[in-house]
Parts: structure tokens; C-alpha cells; sequence
């Protein structure tokens, strides 16, 4: 009998540095389930901030890699009065994290901005990814990437960041929030009335609210439908081929000049014949 074994994937953009023996921490973007720090710190046993109650990560005590944008300088007056300065780190448009001087030693992440998620141990089920969360009671949020103009209505792919999905009808045009829907709603098993389409930080970013499941049942059946393609597809389903063989109808004048041509063995007996 063959040994068993086991594939795994790594992704160095997602783990980021090994520094010796210590755990490292993935944290994405509560908001849109972008990827935003990874740190050897556990935040949920770091300290707070009374004033604003942002998690404090001391950089110099952790290794810390930020997969941030920069959102500029704000100055905030707190209710003690005093002016305070904030270089910001943002995640598309929103701020997740800022330091108080430019290459100071504290970096203060924003209470209630990012999220992480581990499997399960020894459960052996995949874990739900952060672009999808739990927003209410019995509601749940999908952050989604729209791609247009495709051969096929598809669920690509369930991802960190986003859901990929695809539809036929241009980003732009006015069918493509009804197509939207009805895509998600067929993959979802759930009425048309459970689901609700917001914009996202550009025309082909969506978010999708879902009234009734919870982010198990999302993930589970969104993965589903992702299984139940033709092909696992990469970037669009436009390089799908048909690969079945229908067979043709030969044109007439075809046929009658194939009836007409005598079968191979009698062809073979003509000549014998002439030589007698």
C-alpha cells in the first residue's frame, strides 16, 4: 500500500516573515477581508488606549508587516482638549491603524477594524474566510469582485479578500444588479427578498448582505457552487472550451458522390477482370 500524503499551500504574502519559534498572527481588514498586518502579537491580549481604545502594538518588542496604504495626517481634538496628530494606515479608503509621529514606536490599531481567522483544530473543516462576517442577528456580509461580460454566470472563487463572481452582462449596464442577484440567490438557495447588493470601493466591488444564514452556511454553499463548475476556472470562464463532440450533418452533394463511389473490394476486382 502506498504511504500517505499530504499537500499543503503556503502563501508568503499571507504568513509574511518566520522569526524563529513564534506564532505568527494574520489580520485582515474587518470591513473588506483585505489583508492588512501580520504580527507575531496576539491583539487580543495587547493593551489599550483609554482615550480611543485602539490596540496598542509596540514595534520594536514585535515583528510587525503592514499591507496598508497611506491615508494622510488628521488631527483630531480629544475631549481633554489637546490636539492629537495621526499618521493613518488605510485598507482601500479606510483607516485601520495610525502612529501619533512619523516613525514612532507605537502603532494603534483602530478598535474593532480587523479581524483573523485560524481552522479549526482537528476538525477538518476549511475556515470561513474573513470577507465573509457575521454583521447582525441572522445577517451576514459578503465583500464580492465583479467580473463582466463572461460566456457564463459563475461563483470563480472564494477567497480571502473576496468572493469573485462573474456575469454576462456589462458592469455598467442596468441589468447588472437583477443578474447580480439572481446569480447569488440560485447559489444561496434563499429568496430574492433575504438579499440586498451595496456598493463597494468601486464599480466592480460589491457588498452582499444576507438575511436568514449565517457565515457557515454562506461559505459552505458559496464553495459548493464554486465545486460545481464545469472547471475550476483561473481568471474568466471566456477560455472554457467545449471540448464535446456533436456530430454533423454531412452537406448533400457530399452524400450523393460517397453513394456513387463503388465499395473498396469491388474496386480491387475490376482490374483482375479487365486482364481475363
Amino acid at each position: 500500500m502506498p504511504p500517505r500524503r499530504t499537500t499543503l499551500t503556503y502563501s508568503s504574502e499571507d504568513v509574511g516573515p518566520v522569526v524563529g519559534d513564534k506564532p505568527l498572527y494574520v489580520y485582515y481588514c474587518k470591513y473588506s477581508g483585505k489583508h492588512a498586518l501580520t504580527t507575531d502579537c496576539n491583539l487580543a491580549t495587547a493593551p489599550r488606549r483609554r482615550t480611543d481604545h485602539a490596540l496598542v502594538l509596540d514595534t520594536q518588542a514585535f515583528l510587525v508587516k503592514l499591507y496598508t496604504t497611506d491615508g494622510g495626517a488628521k488631527l483630531l481634538r480629544r475631549k481633554s482638549g489637546e490636539v492629537e496628530r495621526q499618521i493613518r494606515y488605510n485598507v482601500g479608503k479606510l483607516p485601520v491603524a495610525y502612529r501619533t509621529e512619523p516613525d514612532g514606536r507605537y502603532l494603534y490599531v483602530l478598535d474593532n477594524a480587523l479581524t483573523t481567522y485560524t481552522a479549526g483544530e482537528g476538525d477538518g473543516k476549511a475556515p470561513v474566510p474573513p470577507c465573509i462576517l457575521k454583521i447582525g442577528p441572522n445577517k451576514t456580509q459578503v465583500a464580492l469582485e465583479v467580473d463582466d461580460r463572461g460566456k457564463q454566470r459563475l461563483i470563480l472563487r472564494v477567497t480571502a479578500d473576496f468572493v469573485r463572481v462573474q456575469v454576462k452582462s456589462a458592469i455598467n449596464s442596468s441589468h447588472n444588479h437583477e443578474e447580480l442577484l439572481e446569480l447569488l440567490r440560485g447559489a444561496l438557495g434563499v429568496r430574492l427578498g433575504q438579499l440586498s447588493l451595496q456598493r463597494g470601493e468601486d464599480q466592480r466591488h460589491k457588498i452582499l448582505i444576507v438575511e436568514g444564514l449565517d457565515p457557515d452556511k454562506v461559505f459552505a454553499k458559496l464553495q459548493e457552487s464554486v465545486d460545481r463548475n464545469p472547471r475550476r476556472l483561473g481568471r474568466s470562464s471566456k477560455h472554457v472550451i467545449n471540448t464535446s463532440i456533436v456530430p454533423m450533418e454531412m452537406p448533400e452533394p457530399a452524400k450523393q458522390q460517397q453513394q456513387q463511389q463503388p465499395e473498396p473490394g469491388k474496386q480491387e476486382q475490376q482490374p483482375a477482370a479487365a486482364a481475363k
